[in-house]
């Protein structure tokens, strides 16, 4: 097992150096550390990617069966995502909240680490794409904005 101080040395490693992810196995028990990707980036895509393809930024536009373009909200890590911030409160956001840039959107938990989601986006949350509880990909889409 990892030691708290132990986890803390190598996350500060990880964020003062180049590497973008660092998968670490000790004793049987697996570490994973992902930086957060640099949320201010917005791509066009031509096809939206599957949801698991490490290359995605946080944000990305997409359309939408021909509509308006839509920004995803991808997710920056794996963990559980959660929609509320406790058990019976209310959501972050729901379907037609406004967002702005710094807007709260969700929690990951990974390994007991609770890490809120931000809206780099301005818009309104068209489409929540996952549930309450699952377990997300780094990069998955997890909201639809309409900017």
């Amino acid at each position: 097992m990892f030691t708290i101080d132990e986890i803390k040395e190598l996350i500060k490693a990880v964020d003062q150096s180049s590497i973008g992810h660092l998968e670490w196995n000790n004793q049987g028990a697996k570490l994973v550390i992902t930086k957060n990707p640099d949320m201010t980036q917005v791509q066009p895509a031509t096809v939206p990617a599957s949801p698991g393809n490490a290359l995605r930024e946080s944000v990305e536009t997409v359309a939408v069966a021909g509509e308006t373009a839509f920004c995803e909200i991808l997710s920056p890590t794996v963990g559980t995502f959660y929609a509320t911030p406790e058990p019976g409160a209310a959501p972050f956001v729901t379907i037609g909240d406004r967002v702005e840039a710094g807007t709260v959107v969700c929690i990951l938990e990974a390994m007991k680490l609770f890490n809120e989601v931000s809206a780099d986006v301005i818009g309104e949350v068209v489409k929540v794409l996952v549930k309450d509880g699952d377990f997300v990909e780094y990069g998955q889409p997890l909201f639809l904005i309409k900017p």
